[in-house]
């Protein structure tokens, strides 16, 4: 999960060649083995474009050193994810490995191309929802529209299965059984003996889920029955776990009806203002929402600009006269051309303003850009 500060900090950065890498990637088969050659093709094409900027080959080679690296990382390869972002300055890089693809690019600019990580803030990337059950309990990496069943081969999912592993559980916690040993759901166990052995099953899952987390940090939300929960709740030591839960019996529900409940309240947990914003626009509230990229880039300028919405996987090129306070168009990118997309969510995260990438589809007027004003 890429966070506001990591994306902030890219915003901030300072340069004259400010590099920005991206490529698909693929997590298996054999397209996964041509991943490292097209980063190859990439750099080598980086390379170029710092020379025409007066750097000397070896020096460009050097400053693009963490990433040539990672064409000796048989390992970083083989954890692929869907797209690759990699972006370099004088003294810093960053590497994220992203959850849907990017286009194969390379940008080299006085500001980084933030866009390719900004999915991330309006969810489309990775949620996990933690299905808190005594009998199938299970982790699933989700996203809006896919799902992955990501549970820890090392932890048991069920009491049952907990209780085969430990079996001197049984004795430890089985109160009226004495050397006896018990059966979890059988005759003698009384409800507290019960509730004892499901809170110390579920002490043992969140070890391993938690452990997972922290590595992923994604947002967490849970489902499970009311009792589970409460429990799971007391025990959690996990801090991107979302308050509100989906309170329902996860062993009914497919993995993909999982997914679902989980984004609803994603939905509603993280992307409360977006939604409300969004629907401003089918007010059509006077004045105060535009789909005019000239509009919104002076509004975003004047720190006017509340939330912009862009749509993904689309690109416009040209310049921003700063003189005249105007925008010039490119039909293809030509040199001094910036992709003014990108620019404009630079800008509007400077001024204050939220910025989202959203699908066409999903984009107020089905427009390239949109945004809502303050004033």
């Amino acid at each position: 999960m890429v966070s506001e500060n990591e994306i902030n900090k890219l915003v901030n950065r300072n340069g004259s060649d400010l590099v920005t890498i991206t490529l698909p990637t693929h997590k298996m088969g054999e397209e996964s083995k041509q991943d490292p050659i097209r980063l190859k093709n990439l750099l080598s094409d980086a390379v170029s474009r710092l020379k025409k900027n007066g750097m000397k080959e070896s020096d460009a080679e050097d400053y693009l050193k963490p990433a040539f690296d990672l064409l000796d990382k048989p390992i970083f390869w083989s954890h692929a994810d869907k797209g690759l972002a990699i972006y370099i300055s004088e003294n810093d890089s960053d590497i994220f490995k992203l959850p849907y693809e990017v286009d194969a690019e390379v940008y080299v600019n006085k500001h980084h191309l933030i866009t390719p990580l900004l999915p991330m803030l309006s969810m489309d990337g990775t949620f996990c929802v933690l299905a808190v059950s005594r009998q199938n309990a299970k982790l699933l990496k989700c996203t809006r529209g896919e799902v992955d069943d990501i549970t820890p081969s090392d932890v048991s999912v069920s009491v049952e299965e907990y209780l085969e592993v430990e079996p001197e559980k049984q004795l430890q916690f089985h109160t009226g059984v004495g050397a006896q040993k018990a059966v979890f759901f059988g005759h003698g166990s009384s409800e507290e003996d019960k509730m004892v052995i499901v809170e110390q099953y579920l002490r043992e899952l969140e070890k391993g889920i938690t452990k997972v987390m922290r590595e992923r940090k994604d947002p967490l939300v849970m489902m499970g029955l009311k009792d589970n929960l409460s429990l799971y709740k007391k025990i959690n030591n996990y801090d991107r776990l979302v308050e509100q839960t989906v309170e329902l019996n996860p062993d009914e529900l497919s993995d993909q009806e999982i997914r679902d409940k989980g984004w609803s309240v994603i939905q509603k947990h993280f992307l409360k203002d977006m939604y409300n914003s969004l629907e401003k626009f089918s007010e059509k509230t006077e004045g105060r929402v535009s789909n005019n990229l000239g509009d919104i880039v002076e509004a975003t300028i004047q720190g006017r600009s509340q939330n912009i919405f862009i749509s993904r996987n689309e690109k416009k090129w040209g310049v921003f006269d700063e003189e005249q306070q105007t925008v010039h168009y490119s039909s293809k990118p030509k040199n001094g051309d910036i992709e003014l997309l990108n620019w404009l969510s630079i800008t509007g995260r400077k001024t204050g303003s939220n910025v989202y990438l959203l699908p066409k589809e999903e984009m107020p007027m089905r427009s390239t850009v949109a945004a809502e004003f303050r004033f």
